[in-house]
């Protein structure tokens, strides 16, 4: 279990975390937000790569910065140093962690790559295997992995879920982040979204979007967000097509009758939100919510 409290880290004027306090379960997280949102700083921060400027982070009830809290930690960055084969990298990780060769090896034969091959020969999906194998065959409690399935074939990828859901069901920790959203489908037991470097959002998996109804309008007149905003709706995205608009609100109770009144619509009918969706509107309605505040 990771637990962090008012946790800040800057370079220069920028906060890269900002006060940020959460808990991390046993089970599967997916760490969300924009690029530049504080995800790979919050790792580096658990990981005590990166210092913090104040705030706490235990790993099971101890500081992060203790070797019993490090000897729990595995953290795999977007771009992991290794060795020139796999057996070197092996050789490699094998210094500072418990790595299960046997396993190692047994994952780069499913993944087929050759235990003695040139690291420098494999394409981007592959390097990124390479690692994951290693991380799958590390004994550890707390498992960090960034931008876990970059680069990774879907029927791999499928593969991988199986030995995290294994990972989970043994009590261990594991934080995902990745830009790959549908990647986490079926995966995570909950999300969290960080925007500039704060929580923006933590739900578990099913919930996520529960909140929001996507409307596709034909109004009798022109509309605009504002119109929405005025009947006091909370708007988090609207576009038109044509004669076509489509807009996403926070649910309010009576909010299709309110619509009907307010435009009297030839057309409204409530739209589906795919799972990619959902999560980049809960970004953009963080965003929102971030700017709104500062204009305040």
């Amino acid at each position: 279990m990771i637990e962090i409290k008012g946790l800040t880290k800057s370079f220069g004027d920028l906060k890269a975390v900002n006060d940020l306090t959460i808990n991390f379960d046993t089970g599967v997280t997916g760490l969300l937000g924009h690029n530049g949102a504080g995800k790979s700083t919050l790792f580096r921060l658990i990981s005590d790569i990166y210092q913090k400027d104040s705030g706490e982070i235990l790993i099971d009830g101890y500081p992060n910065t203790t070797v019993e809290a490090k000897s729990k930690i595995f953290f795999l960055n977007d771009n992991p140093y290794g060795g020139r084969t796999p057996e070197a990298c092996y050789a490699f990780y094998a210094n500072f962690y418990d790595v299960d060769k046997e396993k190692f090896i047994g994952f780069l034969n499913k993944f087929g790559l050759p235990f003695e091959k040139q690291v420098s020969t494999y394409s981007k999906g592959m390097k990124r295997q390479l690692f994951l194998a290693l991380a799958l065959s590390v004994n550890a409690e707390v498992y960090l992995l960034d931008e876990a399935f970059d680069g990774i074939d879907p029927m791999t990828q499928e593969l991988i879920k199986k030995e995290i859901i294994k990972l989970a069901e043994d009590n261990k920790t594991i934080v995902l982040s990745s830009h790959n959203i549908t990647s986490l489908e079926r995966l995570v037991d909950r999300f969290v979204i960080l925007y500039r470097g704060k929580l923006s959002k933590e739900s578990v998996s099913e919930d996520m979007g529960q909140t929001m109804t996507k409307y596709q309008c034909v109004p009798s007149c022109e509309i605009s967000e504002k119109d929405l905003t005025r009947l006091g709706f909370e708007v988090v995205s609207f576009t038109k097509i044509g004669s076509i608009y489509n807009f996403v609100i926070l649910d309010e109770p009576g909010a299709e009758e309110s619509i009907k009144k307010a435009f009297d619509p030839r057309l409204l009918e409530v739209v589906a939100l795919t799972p990619d969706e959902v999560i980049a509107l809960e970004m953009m309605l963080a965003k929102k919510r971030s700017e709104g505040q500062k204009d305040e």
